[in-house]
C-alpha cells in the first residue's frame, strides 16, 4: 500500500493513504512524498499495545480499496478502534466497511446541490462533479445510523450562513458532530488558493457558521489560527 505517513503517540496512530479522485487545487497532499509499505509492516507499527485508536485518512484511503479493506479487517481482529476519513467518492467501499469502522469522518465542501461550488473546489470537470456529489450523497445515506463527524474546510467566499444551512439540512439526523476548519490554519495540509494567502474567515464569521450548523448537528467545533470553540444544540 502507498502511504504518505504513519505516526503514533498518546494512545493513537495516524495513517495517511496516498491517492485521491479529487483534484483540489488547495490540497498539499498530491505533492507529498509517499512510499510502499507491506501490510505486515503497517500492522507491526500498529501492534503497540498503547495504541487503542487508529485514524486512517489521506488524501483518500478508499482509492486503495483492497489494501484498505485488508488493513481494516486485521485492525478489527486486533480490537483497535478505527476512525476513517473519506471524501465519500466510493460509497460501495464504505458499505463494505460498516462492520469494521468505529467512526467516519466525511468531508463536505459545499451544499451538495451547488454543483458550481463543488466543481470549483474539487477541481473536477462537470461530469465528474455530478458523479462526486451523487456518490457523496449515497455515502451519507449508507453511514446513517453510524458514528459520523462532518468535516468542512471553510474557504472564504465559498460558504455563507445560507449555504451552511443547506449543508445542515442534508446531514440532519445523520451526523452527530461537525468540525469547521478555518482555511490555511493548517499550512501543512493546504496551500494558497485563488488569491487567498492568509487564514480566513475570521473567528466571528466562523462562529456565525457554527451557530447555523448546530441547528442540525448536536455538536459543532470550530478551529482556526489562534481560536477554537465548541457549540452544542439546546
Amino acid at each position: 500500500m502507498k502511504l504518505i505517513s504513519m505516526e503514533k503517540g498518546g494512545g493513537s496512530a495516524h495513517i495517511d493513504f496516498y491517492g485521491c479522485p479529487l483534484k483540489c487545487e488547495y490540497c498539499s497532499h498530491a505533492g507529498k512524498d509517499n512510499r510502499d509499505y507491506e501490510l505486515m509492516e503497517v500492522l507491526e507499527f500498529l501492534a503497540d499495545p498503547e495504541v487503542d485508536q487508529v485514524h486512517i485518512g489521506g488524501a483518500e484511503p478508499a482509492v486503495q480499496k483492497k489494501d484498505l479493506l485488508e488493513l481494516l479487517q486485521r485492525l478489527k481482529r486486533m480490537k483497535k478502534k478505527v476512525i476513517l476519513k473519506t471524501s465519500g467518492f466510493y460509497p460501495d467501499l464504505i458499505e463494505d466497511t460498516l462492520e469494521l469502522v468505529h467512526k467516519y469522518v466525511v468531508e463536505i465542501k459545499c451544499p451538495l446541490d451547488d454543483l458550481k461550488c463543488n466543481q470549483t473546489l474539487s477541481g473536477l470537470d462537470a461530469e465528474r462533479t455530478e458523479m462526486y456529489v451523487r456518490n457523496l450523497s449515497r455515502t451519507l445515506d449508507i453511514i446513517r445510523g453510524q458514528r459520523l463527524r462532518v468535516w468542512i474546510r471553510v474557504i472564504p467566499g465559498f460558504l455563507d450562513e445560507e449555504k451552511m444551512d443547506r449543508i445542515g439540512q442534508k446531514v440532519d439526523g445523520i451526523a452527530e458532530e461537525a468540525l469547521l476548519l478555518q482555511f490555511l490554519s493548517m499550512p501543512e495540509n493546504e496551500i494558497p488558493f485563488r488569491g487567498i494567502e492568509e487564514p480566513g474567515p475570521n473567528e466571528a464569521e466562523m462562529v456565525d457558521l457554527a451557530r447555523q450548523l448546530v441547528k442540525y448537528v448536536p455538536y459543532v467545533r470550530i478551529s482556526g489560527n489562534g481560536f477554537s470553540s465548541e457549540f452544542k444544540s439546546s
